[in-house]
């Protein structure tokens, strides 16, 4: 799979060949094509590969035992290190992104993948709200929106000069979302 995603991240679906997984992979071709009938499901499969190779890292970091403020900050700082030391992580969900466009199976899988994302985001806000740290407000909704500025990371992947950097951005964004979250103290 890591050659796989090396092609997809290089070439993009529509532009990468089986030929281009062997070669990466240093596999036989009858070695690809025992486990993959297909190109596009060498590219399904990639999809639950970072699925489960960036989510466990978010489930792992995240401390459920901290304030849910702590939680969605330690969510943010992941985020922003995975952009570090992994660019590549972020560029490949522009192209599922892009996939699930075209075609239904990929939208079906994405879909499953970015529910599953805002509904640990959502059960977090949810806490905060129960434990009084935030004020009330629609947690899916406000999951929504962390999400979609988590997200947001992946415009630097594409567009080098945009003037911001991601860190400025991620902790911007991050002080923003938690300012208004935090209910305001009676001091």
């Amino acid at each position: 799979m890591n050659a796989a995603l090396s092609v997809a991240v290089a070439k993009g679906y529509e532009n990468s060949r089986m030929d281009d997984i062997v070669e990466k992979s240093q596999l036989s071709k009858g070695a690809i094509y025992w486990y993959y009938k297909s190109k596009k499901d060498v590219y399904l499969s990639l999809v639950d590969y970072w699925f489960v190779r960036y989510s466990s890292g978010v489930l792992d970091r995240v401390p459920r035992q901290e304030s849910a403020s702590t939680q969605l900050k330690t969510l943010f700082d992941y985020f922003i290190d995975q952009f570090d030391n992994n660019p590549a992580s972020f560029k490949i969900l522009v192209e599922f992104w892009r996939m699930s466009g075209l075609d239904s199976d990929f939208n079906s899988k994405l879909q499953k993948i970015h529910s599953q994302y805002l509904e640990y985001i959502a059960e977090i806000i949810k806490t905060g709200i129960a434990n009084g740290e935030f004020k009330k407000v629609n947690p899916r909704i406000t999951a929504l929106s962390i999400l979609i500025n988590i997200e947001g990371i992946n415009w630097f992947t594409l567009f080098e000069k945009s003037g911001v950097e991601a860190h400025d951005y991620i902790n911007t964004i991050s002080d923003f979302i938690l300012n208004g979250l935090k209910k305001k103290s009676n001091k």
